[in-house]
């Protein structure tokens, strides 16, 4: 099964917190994971942000970003291409989002996954306007 995962539910794969085990439970029979573009991006700002409010240490964070990057090479990446651009603004209007749910949500679409799993109330409220299955995690 492929699983199409945001940025925020992905963290969940590194640091034990709200909305893990389900998440967990969830990844069992997942076989591939796909990510958008800017997933990279947004781990580094979710590490950044924990270090600067101190509610991730040093050492954890050092260890998310080594073990992320690791399994950055088996996740499946969608590409930043005009397609995902045009489907991108498609859903920013059609929901009102914001850029960066707007960007995953339109990822999420173009990859086409067995499931989408999402943290975000508004992301997974559109997404299920949009696609066949979609899992919040909290």
């Amino acid at each position: 099964m492929t699983a199409f995962i945001d940025t925020s539910s992905l963290f969940k794969k590194y640091l034990d917190e709200k909305g893990a085990d389900t998440f967990d439970a969830l990844l069992q029979p997942v076989s591939d994971i796909i990510i958008a573009p800017i997933t990279l991006l947004e781990i580094n700002s979710i590490i950044e942000r924990r270090l600067r409010e101190k509610t991730l240490s040093t050492h954890d964070a050092d260890w998310i970003e080594k073990e992320f990057m690791l399994d950055l090479n088996f996740y499946g990446v969608v590409e930043f291409n005009e397609a995902l651009n045009s489907e991108c603004i498609r859903v920013i209007r059609k929901y009102q989002m914001k850029v960066l749910d707007g960007i995953q949500l339109s990822s999420a679409i173009v990859a086409n996954p067995d499931v989408l799993i999402v943290s975000d109330k508004h992301l997974y409220k559109s997404a299920t306007q949009e696609l066949k299955r979609v899992e919040f995690v909290g």
